[in-house]
């Protein structure tokens, strides 16, 4: 059984089908490269073999573990992965992303200077020409097999699209080198370069040829301690988002309740709602982080890694405690189980929120799809716990 196993699977995009009891095994060592036209599969062969799009039929397994099959059951693995789009937030640093795609703290700097980029290891990818955000890109693609003395899968989808002739052949070699380490690669791409270096080539429609390329060298990157991402909670803090977003649209909806109602004369349910609106209001503007992810099409690579997208639930917490707060100071009753539940009620109304969000995220127009039209029904637990907090 090779480390990346695609059996017979048929995926549909839209009403065509793309691929038809499509099956491919690829042994640690080798190189496999996916070639022909645009259009013909390539994409759809990686992304299924990252579980990122649905089987009609069969499934697609990595070093023995279920990744996605037609019944709709996902597992995940440790594998690296870039697709076409660069997945990678405009506010992640490129020292930090590339650690977080080892999953490891180690010294960046060796890597970076390799690939011409050790100038901007502390600089915002938003900051990067398209040429560097795409060596941002294939880099988080094979680090983690870099890092790694284990056989690790990694799929590339035209990793080489956008790159300078020197990197293209950088990449090249990075392949070869893998390959020697026992590492498996499933790689998509049009560069003859690329193309030469691949054990085999299968060339759409299923035109398979063995070739005989050089042997490479592993060296495995020396690395540290296992690192915990906590990528949403460092994005929260470097842009702010969640008090642009959250937070501005609770203070609007407090400030608009001073504005039309007299605070002094407000008791009983009637104060306990105004206590617990504005926290409702910030909830209902949805996880900040979600937002951020939608840049390149970042929540796919992420959703490769976690079933959890990165977040900043911790700090929404914090904020919908505070906002609930000012609410009751304003209406003179500072009680703290009414405030414990205004930030409990908002942090449930974010990930609610979010939840809506993600399911429509792999859809090519989510903003299309009416779900957020059931939205207003979020009212119901806010009356619940007003209810509740009044009796």
């Amino acid at each position: 059984m090779g480390i990346i196993e695609i059996s017979e699977i048929t995926v549909f995009r839209g009403r065509n089908k793309v691929l038809e009891n499509f099956s491919l095994s690829v042994n640690g060592g080798e190189v496999v490269c996916l070639a022909g036209e645009n259009g013909c599969g390539k994409s759809t062969v990686i992304e299924a073999a990252s579980g990122l799009i649905s089987l009609e039929n069969g499934s697609t397994k990595i070093r023995g573990q279920l990744i996605r099959d037609s019944d709709g059951r996902r597992g995940r693995t440790t594998f690296g992965l870039c697709l076409q789009d660069d997945c990678v937030m405009g506010d992640e640093l490129v020292g930090e992303r590339i650690m977080d795609s080892a999953m490891k703290n180690f010294d960046v700097s060796p890597l970076l200077r390799d690939w011409n980029l050790q100038h901007r290891e502390h600089d915002r990818v938003a900051m990067l020409s398209g040429g560097q955000r795409r060596k941002v890109a294939a880099i988080s693609g094979i680090v983690p097999a870099l890092t790694s003395n284990e056989p690790l899968a990694i799929l590339l989808d035209e990793p080489d699209s956008g790159l300078d002739n020197k990197s293209t052949e950088l990449l090249s070699k990075n392949l070869r080198n893998l390959a020697a380490g026992g590492h498996a690669i499933l790689v998509a791409s049009h560069d003859s370069e690329i193309i030469k270096n691949a054990n085999r080539v299968i060339r759409f429609p299923f035109d398979v040829e063995e070739q005989n390329p050089p042997e490479g060298k592993f060296m495995s990157i020396e690395t540290g301690s296992t690192r915990k991402p906590l990528i949403g909670h460092r994005l929260n803090l470097r842009t702010l988002c969640g008090l642009s977003n959250n937070g501005i649209a609770g203070l609007l909806t407090l400030g608009a309740m001073i504005a039309l109602f007299d605070v002094s004369g407000l008791s009983g349910k009637t104060q306990i709602g105004f206590i617990m609106a504005p926290a409702l209001a910030a909830g209902l503007c949805g996880n900040p982080i979600n937002r951020l992810l939608m840049e390149n099409r970042s929540h796919a690579w992420w959703i490769t890694k976690s079933p959890i997208l990165p977040n900043s639930i911790f700090h929404s917490l914090i904020l919908y405690l505070a906002i609930t707060l000012m609410a009751a100071i304003v209406s003179d009753n500072v009680v703290v189980a009414v405030i414990i539940c205004g930030g409990i009620l908002g942090v449930f109304t974010e990930m609610t929120m979010s939840i809506i969000t993600q399911s429509t995220l792999n859809l090519s127009r989510p903003n299309a799809v009416m779900i957020r039209l059931l939205t207003p029904i979020l009212i119901l637990p806010w009356a619940v716990v007003v209810d509740n907090l009044t009796t």
